[in-house]
């Protein structure tokens, strides 16, 4: 029996050490390969499948690798500015407390960032990164945080699966805000320019030609020594005025015109609110001849005609 145990011994030890030996090797390696991968990734911060190889090594090592001081470092402050830039939007009161807000939450995403490059596999880091993301309207990033975050196989994936669909909502819907904002620029833009100006004038001479199209403007008249009374008439279509008379009264006869029959005189086009005409009067005898002017005015609610003899102004009955 002695001499089994004595050969069984040594048999023993070798079975033991071939089996110690490669599991506490097993750490070290683990680790140095680990710290490489973070060597690499400073220097290429955005190579992402590089960071799943990290949370994927990091989740495999028993026990789960020391987050490093440099680390927390970042990751408090990053917590504190976060903090502060959400009281700050809390209270903020116009558009310049919330811009010093925003650049709060990218301070704070700049030192997650940092704490990342020293612990790319932590895991909380990467939530609250996304947050501080979500919270500039990083959209995007927020979404590259949160698929990192996921590769470390949290408890709470279903619901930061769910954040993800929220923040491709946010996103959709702040480049719906900025596409409007873009035309709504443009538009003032535009407005703003000769063709615009030209354009928006075009407009409203438009609109205010459909307002007086149809009226009818009247002046009326009467001669205390004749008996005769009419009315003198202007009417629109379109951009043309023509001049008629209705006589109302003539107690010796108008000659061919009856009473109570419009008769047209003559007809111009008019520019802007404007047009000119020839006409005279009758002085010491004879006909002079003067031109005269007709103006719509901007209201549309009379015209005055102007002439050698003075002003007339038709008021609007139609």
């Amino acid at each position: 029996m002695k001499v089994r145990t004595i050969l069984y011994g040594p048999l023993l030890l070798s079975l033991f050490c071939a089996i110690a030996v490669p599991a506490r090797a097993q750490a070290p390696n683990s680790q140095q390969a680990l710290n490489q991968y973070v060597v690499d990734l400073q220097s290429s911060p955005n190579d992402t499948a590089l960071r799943g190889k990290i949370i994927a090594l990091a989740h495999s090592m028993r026990p789960a690798p020391a987050i490093p001081e440099e680390a927390r470092g970042h990751y408090v402050m990053a917590t504190t500015f976060a903090e502060k830039a959400k009281s700050d939007t809390e209270r903020a009161k116009d558009s310049s407390d919330l811009k010093l807000a925003s650049a709060g939450f990218k301070r704070a995403v700049a030192e997650y960032k940092a704490a990342l490059l020293a612990a790319p596999w932590w895991a909380d880091a990467y939530k609250k990164l996304a947050i501080a993301q979500k919270a500039a309207e990083q959209y995007d990033d927020a979404i590259a945080s949160l698929n990192l975050y996921l590769l470390t196989q949290p408890a709470d994936a279903r619901d930061a699966q769910d954040e993800i669909y929220k923040l491709k909502a946010l996103k959709q819907s702040a480049a719906d805000d900025a596409a409007k904002r873009q035309q709504e620029e443009r538009q003032r833009a535009y407005e703003s320019s000769p063709a615009g100006i030209a354009a928006r004038r075009q407009n409203d001479y438009s609109n205010w030609l459909q307002k007086i199209d149809g009226a009818r403007y009247v002046y009326h008249s009467n001669n205390d020594s004749s008996g005769v009374e009419a009315d003198l008439t202007i009417d629109i279509r379109g951009n043309t005025v023509t001049q008629g008379i209705e006589f109302t009264r003539c107690p010796t006869g108008c000659g061919a015109v009856r009473v109570g029959e419009w008769t047209k005189n003559w007809q111009y086009k008019f520019s802007g609110r404007r047009w000119t005409f020839d006409t005279g009067q009758i002085s010491g005898g004879k006909w002079i001849p003067c031109t005269a002017q007709g103006e719509i005015s901007e209201d549309g609610n009379s015209v005055t005609i102007s002439s050698c003899s003075g002003n007339t102004t038709f008021n609007r009955e139609r």
